[in-house]
């Protein structure tokens, strides 16, 4: 079968085909059978290890440099600096870090063991980087208690298929678990540390855990990420989101 050939089929399946029962059911075998990130996009909606928020891995390199100039500016950069990239998808936001630290220890955590592959994968293309390293994790707990200068989730605490903006946020993902998970990465930040969070479904300010901490930077909020309350119902947008909080001594 022609690339081509793969093309239209897929092409008709999301469009033309429409109208076909079980289309739903179609484009998630389809995807299983393209392999690569769309597979392991629809493996981890269907079985949803614990831990897990957003299931789709899209990402890139120097998605956010305005933040990462930001952190840079307020810890500094030394071989003592410890990074974690929570979430971390491919490594892309750990190979840019790298960039912006050249000295710092970063470690990349993310729930999918493929996902963590490739990282690895990228990482002895480069060469290999003794203070770079990579882990399958769905959650902070393993990491020790105020460890890290700096704590980052970017786009994590979201789910894609909250785009249409539905007037509650579960089953896909609960505010309950987004605490949890975000009270996790602030018992490893050392005091003065940074948790950086961007494109989240929840507000950080809503936690118990945000009592211990300050908002230092904000962004213009994304129309595309719903804001959800502790209620799991949807939130009126807000013009501004904090995306960098200090943890207070």
């Amino acid at each position: 079968m022609t690339r081509r050939t793969v093309h239209l089929i897929k092409a008709w399946v999301r469009g033309g085909g429409r109208w076909l029962p079980g289309r739903a059911v179609l484009l998630w075998v389809w995807s299983v059978w393209q392999g690569g990130e769309e597979r392991e996009a629809v493996l981890l909606r269907l079985f949803r290890p614990p831990g897990l928020f957003q299931p789709y891995g899209v990402t890139g390199e120097e998605r956010y440099p305005d933040i990462f100039a930001f952190v840079a500016g307020e810890i500094g950069d030394a071989p003592g600096r410890r990074l974690l990239s929570f979430g971390c998808a491919r490594g892309d936001e750990v190979f840019s870090l790298r960039r912006w630290f050249p000295r710092a220890s970063i470690r990349g955590l993310d729930i999918s063991a493929r996902r963590i592959a490739v990282c690895r994968r990228g990482l002895a293309r480069t060469g290999g980087d003794g203070a770079i390293d990579f882990r399958v994790a769905g959650s902070a707990c393993g990491e020790p208690a105020e460890f890290y200068d700096a704590v980052f989730a970017m786009a994590v605490f979201r789910h894609g298929d909250l785009r249409a903006h539905p007037a509650r946020c579960c089953p896909c993902i609960t505010f309950g678990d987004y605490e949890r998970a975000v009270a996790g990465l602030a018992r490893c930040l050392r005091p003065g540390g940074l948790l950086v969070m961007r494109f989240a479904n929840f507000r950080f300010s809503d936690t118990a855990v945000a009592a211990g901490f300050e908002p230092i930077l904000s962004r213009p909020s994304d129309p595309g990420t719903p804001l959800y309350g502790p209620d799991n119902r949807l939130c009126p947008p807000e013009a501004h989101e904090d995306v960098v909080f200090r943890k207070r001594g």
